[in-house]
């Protein structure tokens, strides 16, 4: 689980490369896709981008089967800028939180997210295993984590993610892809009848160290007792560096 957590964190870093450099998170002005689920979670799942990335609105309704249980997924997310709000749209309880990575990153103009991004994919133990093409767009095929994921990127953009684990499996994969057509402003809309909670910042490495800590806390105490001192809280960029460094893939 914990590597599963930090890939996640790579891929949001990497992902943010254009935003440093040139003010873009992807190379086209809007998008408009639909991903189809299949497997042990069937449903679909909408995103909508415009203004090169920095609006953003992804609703997911899916239903999953795991252990004989059942689980629905209900969710709406909108980005502005560095604000992320998400809500459930049965529920209608709703959150709000700051993209603390991006500012960061913003700010330090020699970091290289996108190269370092894939090198720290190659160092979780994903490798590049050539293209292949999805709905008309030649994406990059990245597979990992002992063959359990597999992911086709095209354009800083997943277009199809496949990853087994505990005997289930899920496949989700853009069935209609739609670039430059224009996304009908209502599509970002944050909704009025709903009180957002304030929760904090998104930051990748406060995931991480939360990570972290729940493997401290469940972890042998003789093991814990012949370890000389606890591994350092990761604060910044150069602290991530030097983590996966150490990280072997699993």
């Amino acid at each position: 689980m914990r590597v599963v957590i930090l890939l996640i964190c790579v891929l949001a870093i990497s992902s943010l490369a254009a935003q440093v450099k040139n003010k873009k998170l992807y190379p086209f002005k809007t998008a408009e896709i639909e991903y189809t689920y299949e497997g042990n979670s069937t449903g679909k799942q909408n995103l909508y981008i415009d203004n090169y990335g920095w609006l953003q609105c992804n609703v997911e309704q899916t239903e999953s089967k795991s252990f004989g249980q059942k689980s629905e997924k209900n969710e709406a997310k909108v980005t502005k800028d560095l604000d992320i709000f998400q809500w459930d749209l049965k529920t209608r309880k709703g959150s709000k939180m700051r993209n603390a990575l991006a500012e960061q990153l913003m700010n330090d103009p020699t970091f290289d997210p996108e190269e370092f991004g894939k090198r720290s994919m190659e160092s979780l133990g994903f490798e590049k295993k050539g293209t292949e093409t999805i709905n008309g767009k030649v994406c990059e095929i990245w597979k990992g984590l002992a063959g359990t994921s597999t992911i086709w990127m095209w354009n800083s953009l997943a277009l199809k993610s496949e990853v087994k684990m505990l005997g289930t499996k899920t496949i989700w994969t853009a069935t209609t892809i739609k670039i430059d057509e224009g996304v009908p402003a209502a599509k970002f809309a944050i909704p009025s009848d709903i009180k957002f909670e304030n929760i904090g910042t998104s930051d990748p490495l406060e995931m991480m160290n939360k990570e972290k800590e729940k493997g401290n806390n469940s972890a042998d105490t003789a093991k814990k007792a012949s370890t000389p001192a606890e591994e350092a809280p990761i604060k910044n960029i150069k602290d991530l560096k030097g983590f996966l460094k150490k990280l072997k893939p699993q």
